[in-house]
């Protein structure tokens, strides 16, 4: 988790995880404070967005999932990236390999009953790579996705209820639904 971002265009490398988003508990401070891959130059950066194992069990003395799910289910809310690094050092002990098996349903339990995408980095570099070169066209009755890759894209929009920042997308929402999301 040392870097020098700097260097970052030097190296030949499509994409780095390297960058905490909140950077409190480790070796190096300095988050980039989102949940989200982002650019950096031609290098794609997938952030770290949960506690690491290390400072999880030895400096907070976590023996429960309880602040991984509250990240989890933060991240989620936010339609973030979930990245969780987990060092095989450091769940020798029965007691962080039971916890270990407990991420590991709870992750899979995301997947199959939550439609949570469980990907490779090299997958989330692709789509997000992808996904940058997309770009959204207003064709005088409805807006449209145009690029390759258009017909995994999915328009939504947002709208406020009360504090609160909602999701409609398009085609799910009816008329009703998108007058009431253009009028806030």
């Amino acid at each position: 988790m040392y870097r020098n971002q700097q260097w970052f265009q030097s190296l030949n490398f499509e994409y780095d995880m390297s960058i905490p988003n909140v950077a409190h508990l480790e070796p190096q401070r300095g988050g980039c404070c989102t949940v989200l891959p982002y650019s950096i130059g031609r290098l794609i950066e997938l952030p770290l967005t949960t506690t690491q194992d290390y400072a999880l069990f030895h400096l907070l003395r976590e023996s429960s999932l309880e602040l991984w799910q509250r990240q989890i289910e933060m991240i989620r809310q936010n339609h973030g990236l979930i990245h969780i690094l987990v060092h095989p050092d450091y769940i020798m002990e029965r007691w962080t390999q039971g916890l270990y098996l407990q991420l590991l349903r709870h992750v899979a339990d995301l997947r199959d009953h939550q439609n949570v995408w469980m990907a490779l980095p090299g997958e989330v570099n692709a789509w997000w790579r992808m996904r940058s070169e997309l770009r959204l066209l207003h064709d005088g009755s409805q807006w449209r996705v145009q690029g390759a890759g258009s017909e995994r894209a999915r328009i939504a929009f947002a709208c406020l209820e009360g504090d609160t920042i909602t999701y409609r997308l398009q085609g799910d929402e009816g008329s009703a639904g998108k007058a009431q999301c253009a009028k806030r």
